[in-house]
C-alpha cells in the first residue's frame, strides 16, 4: 500500500536585524554549498560520473563545520534538487548546464532533528559544543515542532526571516454527486460559483484597478530609468522606488486574492460541499487575440494561482477537488443545450428564451459535465446569483484556523538524542 504524500505548509515565525552571527550562518551555508558543488565536480572531471545524493552526504559527512549534522544534509539536498533539475532538463535541451556558480552566502537551514520548544522559545541547534540559536516567536507556534526552519535572507526589507515549515494531515472524505459545486474563473470575476441551487459571484475589479495601476506605473518607472545612466545616483534611486512600489503593489494583490478564496472556501465548509469542481484553462492564453488592452488583461490573469490557493485550503478542511473541461460551456444553453455566444454579460438563448448571467451559465455547465445531464438539468430560470465584494476585512464564515491541520510532535529527549544512531 503506497503511503499519502505529504502537504506542507511554511510561515514566518520571525524576523531579525542582519548581525554578525546571523551573516555568518548564511555565509556557513555558502561554504557547505560551494564544497559539495566542487567535489561533485571534481569527480565527475576526473572520474567521468557524477557523485550520487548519498556519496555527496557520505563525503562531507566527515569535515567538521560548526553546525547540526543534518543542517549540513540539508545545504547538499539543495544542490542536489537542482542538479536533479538539470537531469531533467537535458533531455529536452542538450545544452543545459548543471548548476556551476559557487555562493558565497546561502540559506541555512535546520531539520526535526535541531528543533526544539524551550521556556516558550525556539532552540535551533548548532551541534555539539556549539551554542544554540534561540528565536523568541508567537504562542500559537508552540504547540508544534516544525519540520524545517530556514534562515532567509529578504533582500527587499534588508532583514533575515525564519521560515518554518509543517507537516499538515488532510481529511479525507468520500465524494458524492449531490454535494458538489463548480467554478468558474473569469479575469473580472475570479469566482463563479454554482452549487445547482445556489449561485455566488466574487468582484474582482479592485484587483483588476490595481493591475491597472501597476501597467501605469512601471511604464512610467521604466521610461524614466531609461534615460538615466545605468549604476548612476539618480537610476539607483529610481530602481529602489521601483522595487518597493512594485513589492507593496504584488503584496495588496496577493492579500486580496487571499481574502476572496479563504471567504469561498469557507462558504463551502459551510454548505457541506464535498467536492470543488474547477473550469480547466490552462490553454485559454494560446487561443485569445482581442487587442493590445485586452491581451494584456488576459496574459496578466493569475487564474492558475487563484486556483492552487482553492486547492490547498480546501484539502486542508476535507474538500476534494476536481478540474473539468471549461470548452464552450459560457456559450451553451443550461436548459436547451443551444449553442450561442453571448455579447454582453447576461446569456439569452435565441431558441428557449432562457437568460442569466453569463458566468453562472459557465459554472453551471462545468458541474453538468462533472455530474451529467441526468443530475443537473435547469429546467427553469436560476436565483440571482449573490454578490461578494472585496474589502480589507472581508474573512471566513467559520472559525477554522490554518493551524489546525498540522501535524503534533514532540521533540527527542535528551536521553533518544543521546542513544540516536549517527
Amino acid at each position: 500500500m503506497s503511503k499519502s504524500k505529504k502537504d506542507y505548509r511554511t510561515y514566518i515565525l520571525a524576523t531579525a536585524k542582519p548581525t554578525e552571527h546571523l551573516d555568518g550562518l548564511n555565509r556557513l551555508g555558502g561554504c557547505i554549498y560551494s564544497k559539495t558543488l566542487s567535489l561533485a565536480f571534481k569527480t565527475h572531471e576526473k572520474k567521468g560520473f557524477w557523485l550520487s545524493d548519498g556519496g555527496l552526504k557520505a563525503y562531507l559527512k566527515f569535515k567538521k563545520y560548526p553546525c547540526h549534522a543534518h543542517s549540513v544534509q540539508a545545504i547538499i539536498d539543495d544542490y542536489c534538487g537542482a542538479r536533479r533539475s538539470f537531469f531533467s532538463n537535458l533531455k529536452s535541451n542538450p545544452n543545459a548546464k548543471p548548476p556551476h556558480k559557487t555562493r558565497k552566502f546561502h540559506t541555512f537551514t535546520w531539520r526535526a532533528t535541531g528543533i526544539s520548544y524551550k521556556r516558550g522559545k525556539l532552540r535551533l541547534s548548532m551541534g555539539e559544543g556549539s551554542d544554540p540559536l534561540w528565536i523568541k516567536v508567537d504562542k500559537k507556534f508552540h504547540k508544534v515542532v516544525p519540520a524545517e526552519v530556514s534562515l532567509v535572507y529578504n533582500k527587499t526589507t534588508k532583514q533575515y526571516e525564519f521560515h518554518a515549515t509543517y507537516d499538515t494531515v488532510p481529511k479525507k472524505t468520500k465524494t458524492k454527486h449531490g454535494s458538489a459545486i463548480a467554478v468558474d474563473m473569469g479575469e473580472i470575476h475570479p469566482i463563479a460559483a454554482f452549487d445547482g441551487i445556489n449561485a455566488e459571484i466574487y468582484n474582482g475589479r479592485l484587483i483588476r484597478s490595481v493591475m491597472q495601476y501597476r501597467n501605469k506605473f512601471l511604464g512610467s518607472i521604466n521610461k524614466a530609468l531609461s534615460r538615466c545612466t545605468r549604476y548612476s545616483k539618480h537610476w539607483k534611486k529610481l530602481k529602489r522606488t521601483k522595487n518597493r512600489t512594485l513589492k507593496k503593489i504584488d503584496v495588496q494583490v496577493r492579500d486580496m486574492r487571499h481574502k476572496i478564496t479563504s471567504r469561498f472556501v469557507s462558504s463551502c465548509r459551510e454548505r457541506k460541499i464535498e467536492t470543488i469542481v474547477i473550469g480547466d484553462i490552462k490553454q485559454i492564453r494560446q487561443s485569445i487575440q482581442y487587442g493590445k488592452k485586452a491581451n494584456q488583461k488576459l496574459h496578466q490573469w493569475a487564474f492558475s494561482k487563484i486556483q492552487n490557493m482553492i486547492t490547498y485550503k480546501a484539502k486542508a478542511v476535507g474538500i476534494s477537488v476536481a478540474t473539468e473541461d471549461e470548452a464552450y460551456t459560457f456559450q451553451t444553453c443550461p436548459s436547451c443545450r443551444h449553442k450561442k455566444k453571448p455579447s454582453g454579460r447576461t446569456y439569452r438563448c435565441s431558441k428557449c428564451n432562457w437568460n442569466g448571467h453569463r458566468d453562472i451559465v459557465g459554472a453551471s455547465n462545468i458541474l453538468t459535465k462533472y455530474q451529467g445531464w441526468l443530475f443537473n438539468p435547469v429546467v427553469g430560470a436560476v436565483v440571482s446569483p449573490t454578490g461578494v465584494r472585496f474589502t480589507p476585512h472581508l474573512r471566513r464564515l467559520d472559525k477554522w484556523s490554518p493551524f489546525s491541520g498540522l501535524k503534533s510532535s514532540k521533540p527527542p529527549t535528551r536521553k533518544q538524542r543521546s542513544t540516536r544512531k549517527p
